[in-house]
């Protein structure tokens, strides 16, 4: 059970860390808008004329934790499943 448990955890933080890297809870990330005000622009720019000053987060980045979660507790029973006792098969008499 602890190796079922420590593998969840493990595959939950992989999972994040994964997201993080990606920039998957930023639409527009503060990176992006440094680069573009290094540019000399205002902002980056979302169309002909506008801009985004600040950062806008991704329309799932509320549910990241949801998925990371999830996705471990998977993993998890998973191996429970694969790491339980076999019973022996009932002597048929």
């Amino acid at each position: 059970m602890s190796a079922a448990i420590v593998v969840g955890i493990a595959v939950a933080l992989a999972m994040m860390a994964h997201d993080r890297q990606s920039g998957a809870e930023w639409a527009i990330s503060p990176e992006q808008i440094a680069d573009a005000q290094g540019a000399g622009k205002p902002g980056v720019e979302i169309g002909p004329g506008r801009f985004a000053r600040h950062p806008v987060a991704s329309e799932g980045a509320d549910l990241l934790p949801v998925k990371w979660g999830l996705v471990g507790l998977f993993a998890a029973c998973v191996v429970l499943a694969g790491t339980g006792r076999r019973r022996a098969p009932a002597a048929r008499v």
